[in-house]
């Protein structure tokens, strides 16, 4: 039998315990593009996927996998001004960054959200959130041919089979390399904002999108969402101008008696109309917006990214939810 192109890629992982190693960025993006191409084994990928998930993932590979998958997103994504990943989910409190990509669209900058179309119980999922407020969730042909200021793009239309490999956890028992990779993604010359769990993995996606010559802020997010949560400090951790540093966003206080304990839309409806008043909700929802404004405009100070925020929230439309 002739040997598989991939065969070698999948060895490099694969040597054992003192010959193995993480793959290059350009082996990452060979693997990868074979990967989406369908000219790969589904053995070979699981195989890679498994061994990723033993050694940790680099930056390089990080990297690489996500270079060949940003050649799938829709023409019209290069257009936005901001990709913003959600993949968690929320469980103890609303989606309280839905409301600071609103305020940023009333600002006038375009927000394109990519996610998962999965449901895990308990967990409520950006897409739920934007039908139950109106807001829209479209197909690549859609986004390319309409004008949407903010929009929901499920992964599945950038390419359909990372929808079912963030799926694979069913089968594989745990978390595929592709949980991370999705939430670093996005088009040519676009920044964008990730929520991650852990924040050790915080480095891991900096410098993955400096290596692509990416702009991108990355939290540990509330729920694993790119949200800050203001009873805790947050540090993101920016690449901006082809420059890695960190910001400290301090927490005010420890804990705020004011947040609601679910994560139902109704609450971000209330807030957004001044029938809920919470200090928890303004500070989560103005520091998100200010980040990722920060994000979006990198010769802001976050000082005054903020500012503009808050002025713009203070001025917002309330009947548009």
């Amino acid at each position: 039998m002739n040997k598989h192109p991939l065969a070698e890629y999948v060895r490099i992982l694969a040597r054992g315990k003192n010959a193995s190693r993480n793959m290059t960025l350009d082996e990452a993006s060979f693997t990868m593009t074979h990967f989406l191409s369908g000219d790969a084994e589904p053995e070979q990928i699981g195989a890679v996927f498994m061994l990723l998930r033993v050694l940790e993932e680099s930056p390089d590979e990080i990297a690489g996998f996500a270079r060949a998958i940003n050649h799938y997103w829709p023409t019209a994504a290069c257009e936005y001004d901001l990709i913003w990943s959600s993949y968690a989910g929320k469980r103890r409190q609303p989606m309280w960054w839905v409301l600071s990509a609103l305020l940023l669209r009333e600002m006038g900058y375009r927000i394109l959200v990519h996610g998962t179309l999965a449901h895990t119980e308990g967990r409520v999922y950006a897409h739920e959130v934007f039908k139950d407020l109106g807001l829209p969730e479209v197909t690549a042909e859609e986004l390319n041919a309409t004008t949407h200021p903010l929009a929901y793009l499920p992964c599945s239309e950038i390419h359909p089979v990372l929808q079912k490999w963030l799926g694979l956890k069913s089968v594989l028992g745990v978390r595929s390399p592709i949980n991370t990779v999705l939430k670093t993604i996005s088009p040519a010359g676009v920044p964008s904002v990730q929520g991650i769990f852990h924040p050790n993995y915080r480095k891991v996606h900096t410098s993955a999108a400096l290596m692509n010559g990416e702009a991108c802020a990355v939290i540990k997010g509330e729920g694993g969402e790119f949200e800050v949560n203001p009873e805790r400090s947050c540090i993101a951790g920016l690449c901006l101008n082809n420059e890695e540093s960190e910001l400290t966003i301090p927490n005010r206080q420890s804990h705020y008696s004011d947040k609601p304990d679910s994560p139902d839309t109704a609450h971000l409806i209330a807030f957004w109309r001044d029938q809920l008043t919470s200090e928890y909700a303004t500070e989560a929802v103005l520091n998100t917006a200010a980040l990722a404004l920060r994000t979006i405009r990198p010769e802001l100070t976050y000082e005054n990214a903020l500012a503009e925020c808050t002025r713009a929230f203070s001025a917002r439309d309330k009947s548009l939810l």
